[in-house]
């Protein structure tokens, strides 16, 4: 089992319950939290419960990661139900090509690792930042569905996609 990927910025490494302050920087976060599948969270005992469950999956279930930059713990990446790929970043650290580098990370980790064919992801339609960042990786859209997720009263929509074992590898071959 792997506890940690390491990458040229990022150390990603399983979840700790010490990391509960600095997870609840980002998911008490509205712009973070805009796309994800609840409101922000209001309390550190909210965040606390989801730390506890995300270190409750385990590697058996799920390969989940938090991402930490400099010491410091700013957002997640991973597979919280393989196969399908979740992944969080405090605004603070966008457009600087984190979210790409822990993706490919932990995308090559489940590759290697796991006996699955393909990776999903869900997306809302209206993130355009997910978007380039999943069709950059090699994700292509494989649906659509309307009114999938229903957060703080709002029904939200998806697209969804997928990338299997060989687009991947041939992304990477030059």
């Amino acid at each position: 089992m792997i506890h940690q990927l390491v990458t040229p910025r990022l150390i990603l490494r399983r979840a700790r319950p010490g990391d509960v302050d600095d997870l609840h920087q980002v998911l008490s976060s509205p712009d973070a939290m805009r796309w994800w599948s609840t409101t922000p969270h209001e309390t550190r005992e909210q965040t606390a419960e989801w730390l506890e469950s995300m270190i409750a999956g385990g590697p058996e279930i799920s390969d989940d990661f938090v991402i930490e930059a400099q010491g410091r713990v700013i957002g997640k990446a991973g597979f919280w139900r393989l196969p399908e790929i979740g992944y969080i970043l405090h605004p603070d650290y966008w457009g600087r090509g984190l979210a790409t580098e822990a993706l490919t990370a932990v995308i090559d980790h489940v590759m290697t690792t796991r006996d699955i064919d393909a990776v999903t992801a869900d997306v809302d339609p209206a993130n355009a930042a997910s978007i380039r960042l999943l069709t950059g990786l090699g994700f292509e859209q494989t649906g659509a569905a309307s009114r999938t997720w229903r957060v703080g009263g709002v029904w939200m929509d998806s697209l969804y996609f997928g990338l299997d074992r060989d687009r991947w590898k041939s992304r990477k071959t030059p």
